[in-house]
């Protein structure tokens, strides 16, 4: 019994703590090994409780024990259970010994009647406790529901996956992501909605234009396509129709979805911006019996009507949570089709332009191994769902960008692929330690230089906390606390630029910090991923930093910044409003902070 108790538990505990607290691998590897030994011994005891039962009721009818009725022991039943089996081996052993090996032994055959009999009465009182069955149906089902959410990308890939969505948008041009793995040619159809459509792609009294016709994408990018929608106006709304031109005998073509997106104002025109941001998703976690969806996204399609864009943090994709599937391309594109198969993103994606940076988990945890295996294979998959929607890098071959909104500028770090390696884990800074590397860094610098008195508000996107505020070991090795050097000569530069904001996500906390240099960092996640409810893991105000806020639990967190500079163009507000289920079910601000303007021509 006490096996049973020991077994079973574990698995339980295993169980939930991967479904609903952590999603660590060891956790599945633990609970694969606890199942089949709790099962083992559930059934083994319910089968013994059975046999021991059927036993003494056949007993009973025979008149060989009293019933319990009749005032006798438990035990004493037991006993005579004991003593009617032995009887009936000593008898059977006798007979063997007699007969030689001539023929069936007839007590041997009596005895296997009488255990059939007592089978065919376990309808009748199978003396198995209640308890037992249900511990039984609990394990089987918790074990199922974990098998599912671990092995689904493999059972159900998406193969056939539709994505159609916007991308970066620009005040000219707009990128239109694609996933169609059917066939025939595609084109792309378009149109502003101005006030006599009604600001319905519907209305019939506008006309499309026609992007040219395209061919389909290949398995070779696993189906997927950006095309490139330009000589557009700016500010402005427009529908835009993918088509299938394959003939049908209703239709020329086969309409295959439709988004809506404005183009942004200007380059240097003063504007109003609002966008999203935060990091780390993973479908159905905490696990849902049904379909799989990122209820962070479910959280943030509330808020979509009002949003411009969403800027995604990095760990899109959990490459080796809860299991690592495989170093090959398709072992990534699998995840990323899982993502964009769940309901909510689909729906946000069509809704929203949203841009990307990557993390450790898109390739494996706190990478840092530059261009080493599996990397190529990750950032392929990365490039096809995520990078190519993004705006346009210096250079083809990198992943960091900077582009612009109106007066408002955006510079996205890659913070992977150029880190130093590590020597060893935890190894102090040298004085050449780098996150960024050497060409990265010099454009950044460069970029500082050309926005520094011609966008009123800069945004860098770092997909790791840029505080010191989190100084846990992990931390100390993987967040830019583990680059003192090169943090210190970034802030060293930025110091000096107005209305300088850092965005990062990754710690699964939320944290807003005035650094040393007085720019304010909001770091944001998850937007659907585990959390620390009991483990702190930030310092505040640490290293001349000063915090702002700090939230540590809710599985569900991410930004909105409200970005102003049209109503004074000298001085811009921007406003970020944190959100979490946990507080009014996310859909008014756990905590509002307006940040001061400053002049900055």
């Amino acid at each position: 019994m006490r096996a049973l108790h020991v077994a079973s538990i574990l698995h339980i505990v295993l169980a939930s703590f991967l479904l609903w607290v952590v999603p660590l691998q060891y956790a599945f590897f633990a609970d694969l090994a606890a199942f089949p030994v709790a099962l083992f011994v559930l059934v083994r005891d319910i089968v013994s409780s059975w046999y021991a039962s059927a036993i003494a009721v056949d007993l009973r009818r025979r008149g060989s024990i009293p019933d319990q009725s009749t005032g006798e022991s438990h035990e004493a039943s037991n006993s005579a259970v004991a003593a009617e089996a032995s009887g009936v081996r000593k008898r059977a052993t006798a007979a063997r010994a007699r007969r030689g090996s001539d023929g069936p032994d007839p007590t041997v055959s009596a005895a296997a009647n009488a255990s059939c009999a007592a089978g065919s009465r376990l309808s009748d009182a199978s003396g198995v406790p209640k308890i037992k069955i249900i511990l039984l149906v609990v394990q089987i089902a918790l074990f199922a529901m974990v098998l599912d959410f671990v092995y689904r990308p493999l059972v159900f890939p998406g193969d056939n996956l539709l994505i159609f969505r916007p991308g970066f948008v620009a005040h000219d041009s707009a990128k239109l992501h694609i996933r169609y793995a059917d066939g025939g040619k595609l084109e792309l159809r378009y149109r502003p909605l101005t006030a006599e459509t009604g600001g319905s792609a519907k209305a019939a009294n506008v006309p499309w234009d026609s992007a040219g016709l395209f061919d389909p994408p290949t398995d070779h990018t696993d189906y997927t396509k950006t095309v490139d929608l330009e000589k557009l106006k700016p500010a402005t709304r427009y529908a835009v129709e993918l088509h299938n031109l394959a003939p049908t005998l209703h239709a020329k073509s086969v309409l295959l979805g439709s988004v809506e997106f404005t183009t942004s104002p200007v380059p240097g025109q003063p504007a109003r911006l609002r966008f999203g941001t935060g990091s780390c998703i993973k479908p159905n976690f905490p696990y849902r019996p049904g379909t799989p969806d990122v209820y962070g996204f479910s959280s943030m399609l509330e808020h979509s009507d009002s949003l411009d864009m969403i800027m995604f943090l990095g760990d899109f994709v959990y490459a080796d949570l809860p299991l690592y599937f495989g170093t090959e391309t398709d072992d990534y594109r699998r995840l990323y089709r899982q993502v964009y198969m769940a309901p909510s993103t689909r729906r946000l994606a069509r809704k929203v332009p949203m841009l990307h940076v990557y993390d450790d988990h898109e390739i494996k945890n706190n990478w840092h191994s530059n261009d080493s295996p599996p990397m190529g294979s990750a950032m392929a998959a990365y490039a096809e769902y995520n990078g190519r929607p993004n705006p346009p890098p210096p250079t083809p071959d990198v992943a960091y960008y900077n582009f612009t909104y109106g007066d408002i500028a955006f510079y996205a770090w890659d913070t992977r692929r150029y880190r130093t390696l590590w020597e060893e884990r935890g190894s102090k800074d040298n004085g050449e330690k780098s996150m960024l590397g050497a060409a990265q860094k010099a454009h950044f610098a460069s970029w500082l230089r050309d926005v520094n008195h011609t966008a009123a508000v800069k945004f860098v996107v770092s997909s790791v906390p840029v505080t010191t505020g989190w100084s846990n070991k992990d931390s100390s090795q993987d967040t830019w606390r583990g680059y003192p050097t090169e943090r210190a000569e970034i802030l060293q530069l930025t110091q000096h630029i107005p209305n300088l904001f850092f965005l990062s996500g990754d710690r699964h906390e939320m944290a807003a910090v005035q650094l040393a240099s007085g720019n304010i960092e909001f770091s944001t996640s998850p937007v659907s991923q585990f959390t620390f409810p009991f483990i702190s893991m930030f310092v505040r105000d640490s290293e001349g930093e000063s915090t702002l806020h700090y939230r540590r639990p809710g599985h569900v967190k991410y930004g909105i910044l409200d970005v102003d500079t049209q109503s004074d163009p000298e001085i811009p507000r921007v406003t970020y409003s944190l959100y979490t289920t946990d507080v009014d079910k996310a859909r008014s601000p756990a905590w509002v902070y307006e940040a001061k303007g400053a002049p900055w021509r």
